[in-house]
Formats: structure tokens, sequence, C-alpha cells
């Protein structure tokens, strides 16, 4: 799939993070459907308008909702995530094997990183059917 054909969502309760995740990636020609701050608002995102890809913060509000939110994705849409977190260690990371992750982001992250990793991601999408001859 290439980058301009690609969809992503930003689930990050972090304004100035989300902001300039959001900035980053447009920049690199990708479209971002929307920037969610809750599991409400990510969920009714995509039912709206479904990515391709998920950049999701594990600890939204402060809580590891987005590794809860990251099953609900995968269960009603079957989306890959990229998980996007300060806290990266083991009690944050518990029982993500088993999701469609296509990668880790750390926090605080460098354009470099993103812009790695989430090339890294779109090249392990699935490519879109192709229309019948």
């Amino acid at each position: 799939m290439k980058p301009q054909d690609v969809k992503i969502l930003i689930v990050e309760d972090e304004s100035l993070v989300s902001l300039d995740m959001q900035a980053i990636i447009q920049g690199m020609g990708i479209a971002v459907t929307a920037i969610a701050r809750t599991v409400d608002e990510a969920l009714a995102s995509i039912a709206a308008d479904p990515p391709h890809l998920v950049l999701l913060d594990i600890s939204l509000d402060g809580e590891f909702e987005g590794v809860e939110l990251a099953r609900i994705i995968d269960r009603r849409w079957g989306l890959p995530v990229v998980f996007i977190s300060g806290h990266l260690g083991h009690q944050a990371v518990r029982g993500v094997d088993e999701l469609n992750t296509l990668g880790y982001i750390a926090k605080p992250f460098y354009p470099v990183n993103l812009q790695e990793t989430v090339e890294a991601a779109i090249s392990a999408l699935p490519l879109p059917p192709r229309p019948p001859r």
C-alpha cells in the first residue's frame, strides 16, 4: 500500500502530542482521519470513517485504557495498531501480543522515529484487493 492511499486515526489524549503527530504524518503525505482523545471518540471515528491504521496511546487519561481499546478495535474491525506510550514497560504492554500490533513508539519521540515506525507499519498492511479484469 502506498502512503498516499493510507488513512490513519490518532488516539492520543495529550493535545500537543497529537497535533505534532498529525503534522508529521500529514507531512509524509498520509491522511489523518481524526484525532480522538477518548475511547468513545475513537470508536465513533472508526465507525464513521474507518482508517487503515490506528496510532494508539496506551495510557489514555492516565489509565491503560488503550490496551482495552485495541482489543475492541481488533475484535470489531481487525484494524492494526501502533502503540504509543511513555510507559512501555511490562505492565503497560502485558497481553497485547495476541493483538494486531504493528509497532511501538516511545514518548517522547523524535519525528524520524514516528516516520520510520509509520512507514514500517504501512509496509506491513495488507494490500487492497485488485479490481476484477
